[in-house]
């Protein structure tokens, strides 16, 4: 079957078919299971802010310095470069949900040596190891998303990643108001055992199922997804062909500068390296202190503030991804963190010179946070996860996914660690006209390299990149996409 034929079929396919309660159902229950280790990587992401906290208090077996509780913040990102590299090879041997499965076992271990840390070392391996997991299953879940859904809803669940990851970033900062740090990670524990539990009754991906050779188990996986009234069978051949027409064994070096892996590739690294340089992970992860020094009454109502829109623009824009459109919500996401982070800075440089600015405008820092946090959520947030798994290939998607994932904590590990750095150096506003900069950058990289993804198949999306190098032959069909 022609590859476009064949492209065309599968999305009549999906559309025509029904959407009644056999149709969907389980999909969003296999979603909802994967996404639930994204909570808990929200989970690790956001413990250390409360945990180190109430390491504070004098009937704490562990009280680190502030050098300790810096390195207790940041090296779960060192251990989540390394789960990234690790991951990519995982994927392709044990498939995604296996790789799911299997990343429950270091996640018990590592909360077990945080709830039961008598020493500040056995936190750092704790860590480590947590931040490890973090790497697998960022790598792990977008794919399997993408690959258990249909076009007209992958955006949604796509997007959904970050959303989960903020749900659980949400949590774990309200239980620590009340519980002991021990106790923190004890109930994150809990979290993933139901998190191994659920994964246990939902399918494989059929992509990397017909891949490995297991057609029947496709098929079956395609029922499971997405009902009886759907042609199983159809989809399966229509997956097998595709894969048939794709390179066997190795992926090699010379196959990863092909149009079709090396052009997604860089544009995915674009995309995490402006998530991260645009300073999202260093004013979220100091958004007490952004408070505290720039004159704000109540630093940590401010911070549960921008903790709720954080969950509720993250929301929004899971239920916009399949209407407006991947680059205008990445356009709009850049403008709206560039003006803000600008005003957040000009507030900060007159403040310098003028302390009354403080106690007469104090409102401004949370106004300006509030539109960062908003406009970050609605698109630099969760496009990039999303979009880096739709525009890779299956063959060398674990490979890209997982050096973008390792590049992108690389990124969390210097943008969390230069910040204070940057303060001191060109002052908070130098710091945030700097994010600024990179902000509006990232509008422009978003226009002139990024294609449009939203509704396309992902067979449309890889030909897209096959033709890249014929652009001047045929522009047309790059311009319809872009």
């Amino acid at each position: 079957m022609d590859r476009e034929l064949k492209s065309k079929t599968m999305q009549v396919n999906s559309q025509s078919e029904p959407k009644g309660k056999n149709g969907f159902r389980k999909m969003y229950l296999a979603a909802l299971a994967a996404l639930s280790f994204a909570v808990a990587v929200g989970m690790v992401c956001g413990y250390s802010a409360s945990a180190t906290a109430d390491m504070k208090r004098k009937s704490s077996p562990v009280r680190p310095s502030l050098e300790e509780t810096a390195w207790i913040g940041s090296i779960m990102a060192l251990g989540a470069v390394l789960g990234g590299i690790i991951a990519s090879m995982l994927c392709n041997k044990l498939g995604r949900k296996g790789t799911l499965m299997l990343s429950s076992i270091p996640f018990l271990i590592g909360w077990l040596f945080i709830a039961y840390a008598k020493k500040v070392v056995y936190i750092y391996l704790g860590r480590f190891i947590t931040g490890f997991c973090v790497g697998l299953v960022c790598v792990t879940t977008p794919p399997y998303l993408i690959e258990i859904s249909t076009p007209d809803v992958r955006g949604l669940l796509g997007s959904s990643f970050q959303l989960f990851i903020v749900i659980g970033v949400l949590i774990v900062n309200s239980l620590g108001a009340t519980l002991s740090w021990e106790w923190l990670a004890v109930l994150s524990l809990a979290l993933v055992i139901l998190s191994m539990v659920t994964m246990l009754f939902v399918p494989e991906s059929p992509r990397w199922l017909i891949g490995k050779g297991g057609y029947q188990e496709a098929v079956s996986a395609v029922k499971f997804l997405q009902g009886d009234y759907v042609d199983a069978s159809a989809e399966c051949v229509a997956i097998d062909e595709d894969l048939r027409n794709q390179p066997k064994g190795s992926i090699s070096l010379k196959e990863l500068l092909k149009p079709d892996a090396l052009i997604p590739a860089l544009l995915s690294f674009g995309l995490v390296f402006f998530q991260q340089t645009t300073g999202s992970n260093a004013i979220l992860f100091y958004t007490v202190d952004i408070f505290s020094a720039a004159g704000s009454q109540n630093a940590k109502v401010s911070t549960i503030i921008i903790d709720g829109v954080l969950v509720v623009a993250t929301a929004v824009s899971s239920g916009l991804m399949d209407k407006a459109g991947r680059k205008s919500l990445l356009i709009l996401s850049g403008i709206g963190m560039a003006i803000s982070l600008f005003a957040l800075g000009t507030y900060d440089q007159i403040s310098e010179s003028n302390p009354a600015v403080k106690s007469d405008y104090n409102w401004v820092p949370l106004v300006c946070l509030i539109i960062y946090i908003a406009t970050f959520s609605i698109g630099f947030g969760p496009i990039p996860w999303l979009m880096m798994a739709e525009m890779t290939p299956l063959r060398t998607r674990s490979v890209i996914c997982g050096a973008a994932t390792a590049l992108c904590w690389t990124f969390v590990f210097i943008i969390t660690k230069t910040f204070q750095a940057l303060e001191v150096s060109i002052h908070d506003y130098g710091a945030y006209f700097v994010y600024a900069g990179f902000s509006v950058l990232s509008v422009v990289f978003t226009i002139f390299c990024l294609p449009e993804t939203k509704g396309k198949q992902v067979e449309e999306i890889q030909q897209l990149f096959l033709n890249y190098c014929n652009r001047k032959k045929s522009p047309g069909r790059y311009e319809e996409m872009s």
